[in-house]
Formats: C-alpha cells, structure tokens, sequence
C-alpha cells in the first residue's frame, strides 16, 4: 500500500548556528572572515556589531565578504545583528530587535543591551525563533534581560534558539534563571572567553525542547585559521551549534 503524502514522515531541517561577539570588527578581519566561511554556518548570531561609525556600512561590508544577507541589525541594532544564507532569508515570517532596559550604575551600564530575533519557517510545517542577545556586565541588569528572554520564550508558540555573550557561566543567577526553559547542550567545558587562553564559557547557544541537536561546541580553529590567528579575531571564540529542526 502506498502511503498518502499526510502520512509520510517529513525529512528534519537541518541548520548550522554560529553565535560570535565580533569585539565591533576591532580584530584581525582576515581571520574572521575565513572562520565564518569555513565553519559555513546558514545563521550568525552577533553581538558587538559596529555600533558608533558607520555601523550600517560596516556591518554591510562584513555581511558581502561572509556572503550573508542581514536580516536584523546596523544603525539601531544595540551593537547586535543576525546574518544568515540566502535560503533562510527566504524563510523569514518576522524580524526584530526589542530593547531591555537597564539600571544604570556605571559607565558599562549604559550599554544599550536587547534582544534581537527573527521567527523563521520550518519547511513542512511549524516555526522556530533565533535570537542573539549580549547580557550586562551587572548581575542586576542580566537578571532583568533574562526575564525579558524568559517572556520571550514562553509567547513564542514554537521553539527558540538563542545565541550570545551571556557574561556569565552556567552557575550565575540568569543562568540558572533560565535554565528551566533555555538549555546550553554543549555543557559547561566549551570554554570561550578570554580568547588567547580560555578558561570560562560565558558564550553559549541555548535551545528550548523540540531542537534536536547534532553538535554544539566552542571553536577553537577551522581549517584555514589555526588557534592563534582565532584567538587575534576577537577577544571571544564562537560557539558552534548544528541541530534539525
């Protein structure tokens, strides 16, 4: 008996995340560039974009040398941007980039820190939602965004990606905040920050149930950009997540 197209078992999407704090484009380019087109990720989830000159401009010119189109970030971005393939532009149902406001105690304070997402379709039926986003520095303030995150969790009807710098490791109050609703499936020893010498992973892609994950690690080199031309990039290293959908 042949099977009716309803009741075939649709084939997984299957997608490549890369989260990476770009220290605003001050490192070595080359290296940069050559990681993201070897690591070939179909999302790039930034933080530190150019933010003060020229950052539309800039981050365009980043987005022509990687071959990605920007579906969120530049001029307004609050220093975050999502970059990603053509094919998942095509998917693409809304996009946006939410402010958090913050307590200002200091002058790192006054970073203006957000949430940036877009809500994608799933080819074959359903949705997903990726966002990248940068915690503060202040305990107070990270708290604050990770309920923001909480909340945007919880509205999205579908499952959420989210990639960042988190400034803090897996033990910290957001983290364990969001730990019942976002999950780090690359556990605690993908280290990432400092980047020269890594010791602490307070860069990490998390994912709600209904991700499948393949492979999620830190990189610590691809296969033109060795360790220590990595580490002169940014003073973050990326982190990697492959998952089906």
């Amino acid at each position: 008996m042949t099977s009716s197209p309803e009741t075939l078992p649709r084939e997984a999407w299957d997608l490549r995340i890369l989260a990476w704090n770009l220290w605003e484009l001050r490192g070595d380019l080359r290296a940069l560039i050559e990681t993201v087109e070897d690591l070939r990720p179909d999302v790039l989830l930034i933080q530190e974009a150019p933010r003060f000159v020229l950052p539309s401009a800039r981050l365009r010119w980043f987005a022509r040398r990687i071959d990605r189109r920007i579906l969120v970030g530049g001029a307004g971005g609050r220093g975050l941007a999502i970059l990603a393939t053509d094919e998942i532009a095509a998917q693409v149902i809304r996009r946006g980039v939410h402010p958090v406001a913050q307590t200002v105690s200091d002058l790192s304070s006054t970073y203006p820190r957000g949430v940036a997402a877009v809500r994608l379709s799933v080819p074959g039926g359903g949705a997903v939602v990726v966002s990248s986003t940068h915690l503060a520095l202040q305990e107070d303030n990270r708290m604050h965004h990770a309920e923001h995150l909480a909340a945007l969790v919880r509205g999205a009807g579908a499952p959420v990606i989210v990639g960042g710098d988190l400034n803090e490791t897996a033990d910290g109050a957001a983290r364990r905040f969001l730990a019942p609703l976002l999950a780090d499936p690359a556990g605690t020893d993908q280290h990432t920050f400092p980047a020269a010498a890594p010791t602490r992973r307070i860069d990490a892609i998390l994912v709600t149930d209904g991700v499948r994950v393949r492979q999620a690690r830190a990189v610590h080199g691809t296969a033109r950009v060795e360790e220590e031309r990595l580490a002169g990039a940014s003073d973050h290293r990326p982190t990697l997540l492959d998952v089906s959908l």
